[in-house]
């Protein structure tokens, strides 16, 4: 049976026919995931191409649009092939393409088994990239919005005449219920470290504005969670700033900590490897008041391996959540005989 359902984008709502959503009974397992360069306009990056395509018969190539959908479709089937084999129930996506892109990649999925029912999508796309952010669900999505505000920045610290302005223009903001309890949705993918210091402080003042915008809800005790490819590690200043360690408000849990993982994936946490250097780019935090609802042991982290051939530079972190509610729920049915 095919019903109709919601495709959010920014503030607008477009309808589109997929199948019924599935029951929100049991764990729920989030993920997010840098699918590197999801993007018709950029696809070819993929394919071993620079990001301005310089020799004029590879222009000539990709400048035919048919044979750019093609290499588009070849990259989507490729990555919902690896995505399908995460079993998430909400999906977080960085740098992924417009509406189009998305929904194709969404039809990609249901051909691999897959069905995400709900979408949403960030409201605009990076200028220079065309790289925007979506959320992919199997559990019905609230309202749907971007992420306002700008927060001024020093690009140069002891330069305090020049002054800048940052804002986030990859994200948006969503919710989901599970049983009853409804979970505040972040999803950011945040300035890269190109750019040396002036990135740095543009991605810090970045995280100003995602903290800005959550510290209302965790004042009031609601279920936060922030993911995406916030470009920078544990422990760093803008994780630091995100979490709310540099201030005194409530702060968010870091699941890349080795306490949420097995104990035989402790070693295994990096997301993003760059010149043999591995490190967690790639987030997942949390609100107390949800691992106050799951349990120290009800809030479980694990890291993807790459597929081969690889779809992305990156490796999918994610956070399955075991409501204290279900776990009583199961405890309590009969078991059956051996």
């Amino acid at each position: 049976m095919r019903i109709l359902t919601q495709l959010l984008v920014g503030s607008f709502m477009i309808s589109i026919a997929l199948a019924p959503s599935l029951s929100n009974a049991g764990p729920v397992t989030i993920a997010t995931f840098n699918t590197e360069f999801l993007t018709r306009p950029k696809i070819h990056l993929k394919f071993g191409q620079r990001f301005i395509i310089e020799d004029p018969s590879d222009q000539k190539r990709w400048n035919d649009k048919k044979f750019r959908d093609e290499k588009f479709t070849e990259a989507a089937r490729a990555t919902a092939a690896y995505i399908a084999s995460f079993q998430a129930d909400i999906l977080a996506l960085t740098e992924v393409g417009d509406e189009r892109d998305v929904r194709e990649l969404v039809n990609e999925l249901d051909k691999a088994g897959v069905t995400y029912p709900h979408i949403a999508l960030s409201h605009q796309l990076d200028p220079k990239t065309f790289q925007g952010v979506a959320v992919l669900s199997k559990l019905p999505l609230g309202e749907t919005s971007p992420l306002p505000g700008f927060e001024t920045y020093l690009p140069e610290p002891d330069d305090p005449e020049q002054e800048l302005e940052a804002e986030v223009l990859k994200g948006l903001q969503t919710s989901f219920t599970v049983d009853g309890q409804t979970f505040y949705l972040f999803l950011v993918h945040l300035k890269s470290e190109r750019g040396g210091n002036e990135a740095d402080e543009r991605r810090i003042a970045q995280a100003s504005i995602v903290r800005r915008l959550t510290l209302p809800l965790l004042e009031r005790g609601q279920h936060v969670i922030v993911a995406g490819d916030i470009n920078d590690h544990r422990g760093q200043p803008t994780l630091r700033r995100i979490r709310g360690l540099d201030d005194i408000g409530p702060d968010l849990l870091q699941t890349g900590q080795a306490n949420f993982f097995s104990r035989n994936k402790r070693n295994t946490r990096w997301t993003y490897e760059f010149q043999g250097v591995r490190e967690q780019i790639d987030h997942i935090l949390l609100s107390r008041s949800i691992l106050e609802a799951c349990g120290k042991k009800g809030v479980r982290s694990h890291v993807i391996k790459k597929s081969y051939p690889p779809v992305s530079d990156h490796r999918p972190f994610l956070v399955t959540l075991h409501l204290k509610e279900q776990l009583a729920t199961r405890n309590n049915q009969p078991q059956p005989n051996n």
